[in-house]
């Protein structure tokens, strides 16, 4: 992931950036992957949105209402007087162990204020996005102030999202994203203006986009915001070395594909359920090999199919084919849940295929819609799930990644807050960095 930013234009105070990034799924792959098997991920049309504004004042707010904050998040600069020691990094652009844990001890007290009526698992999330943002800002201030002399200049941020939290969806990553982009931005590193080295852009932002994600989740694979930044649909296998290798399929004839996306809400532990399907492996090797090796075929038939010149009607009835068996194979391995098989019973009466997305035991059931679905059976599945408690989004799947509009003049702040989120999705003028 490349760390390089471009020659710093100068700086304007009173910008603002309207920043937008996707989250995940995994169509095909879970758990195999763990163990160097390939896996296939695509961006889904739920998405989270940063509105930035840069200002003389220096004073920095972070507004996070999806994660219960009711309050936003606010500093002077002179509060954060780290000392940000470049000797603590390996090399430029690495991450910096020693300058993440004193952002973390200095958010306990930050979140202290906006406790009231959050459960614990908000809180965490809470002091884990605003540690996220604090470790990204104070490097690259840190790289702004050696290298291009930055002028001083404050900020306010403020995130909304149609991605549920916590569903294995890739919102932190689609935070990270954003993140990273608004801040990148606004410090100059990279110029809405420049059409002409999207790629370098995006490699920046993702390699910045990955720190933050660090700091969220101490060891993540890269996929979630690989996706976040670039979209479309990817391959990915985790190398022996536990380098993440990766195949952007974008060209290929899957995009835009709508799918249902349905939380149980139930929570899952993911790393119990790995932890489970090793403990399997290593008892039964010769019946969970063929089982993980099954899984890895599914992606890579897919991955193929992707790619032959087959007829509408035979990619999609051999990509239902490949939803059903990726689900009994996943099951095999003891990670469904009674919720999602019920969905899969909702869905199959209408005619409609299912498999669980992610590490199971809960979480998200994926239901691929046939552009021949009447949408009176997608409203008549949508209440059954819903009468179940379970939460519904119909959503496009392989869209762009990362979204950026010059905002002013487009959209101001108060129409960002109050509009509905349905209407989010809907803001044309967007610049992607494919």
């Amino acid at each position: 992931m490349s760390s390089s930013v471009t020659n710093k234009p100068p700086h304007k105070i009173n910008r603002k950036f309207l920043v937008s990034a996707p989250g995940k799924v995994i169509l095909f792959g879970e758990h195999a992957v763990v163990f160097g098997k390939s896996a296939v991920a695509s961006s889904v049309g739920l998405r989270s949105y940063l509105y930035l504004e840069t200002r003389e004042e220096e004073l920095l707010e972070l507004y996070l209402p999806e994660l219960g904050a009711t309050e936003p998040f606010s500093w002077k600069k002179s509060e954060l007087t780290f000392e940000f020691a470049a000797k603590n990094q390996q090399e430029k652009g690495s991450f910096n162990q020693i300058l993440y844990e004193k952002v973390k001890f200095f958010t306990i007290d930050k979140i202290n204020k906006n406790v009231e009526g959050n459960s614990l698992i908000k809180i965490q999330q809470q002091q884990a996005a605003v540690s996220a943002f604090l470790y990204l800002y104070l490097t690259l201030l840190h790289i702004a102030e050696t290298e291009q002399k930055q002028e001083q200049f404050g900020l306010t941020i403020r995130v909304r999202s149609t991605l549920p939290v916590g569903a294995g969806l890739g919102s932190s990553a689609s935070y990270s994203v954003c993140l990273a982009t608004g801040l990148l931005l606004s410090f100059g590193f990279i110029d809405i203006s420049n059409t002409n080295d999207n790629r370098s852009i995006a490699e920046s932002i993702n390699h910045w986009a990955f720190q933050a994600e660090t700091v969220l989740h101490g060891t993540p694979s890269g996929v979630d915001n690989t996706v976040a930044t670039f979209g479309g649909v990817l391959k990915f296998t985790k190398g022996s070395s536990g380098h993440l290798m990766i195949e952007n399929l974008k060209g290929s004839r899957f995009q835009s594909t709508r799918f249902l996306l349905i939380d149980t809400k139930i929570p899952r532990d993911t790393r119990t359920l790995v932890a489970n399907v090793r403990v399997k492996l290593e008892k039964y090797p010769d019946i969970v090999n063929p089982i993980l090796d099954a899984i890895q075929n599914i992606s890579l038939y897919f991955v193929n199919l992707l790619k032959d010149h087959v007829s509408d009607n035979t990619f999609l009835e051999k990509f239902q084919d490949l939803i059903d068996l990726n689900h009994h194979l996943l099951n095999s391995l003891g990670v469904g849940h009674l919720a999602l098989d019920k969905i899969r019973e909702i869905t199959a009466r209408h005619g409609l295929h299912s498999k669980l997305t992610g590490a199971g035991g809960g979480g998200c059931a994926l239901t691929l819609l046939h552009d021949d679905v009447l949408n009176e059976v997608i409203k008549r599945v949508k209440i059954e799930v819903s009468e179940l408690g379970f939460d519904c989004f119909e959503t496009l799947v392989g869209g762009p990644g990362v979204g950026v509009i010059d905002s002013l003049g487009v959209i101001d702040v108060n129409e960002f807050v109050t509009m509905e989120k349905s209407m989010l999705q809907k803001i044309n003028g967007w610049h992607f960095y494919e």
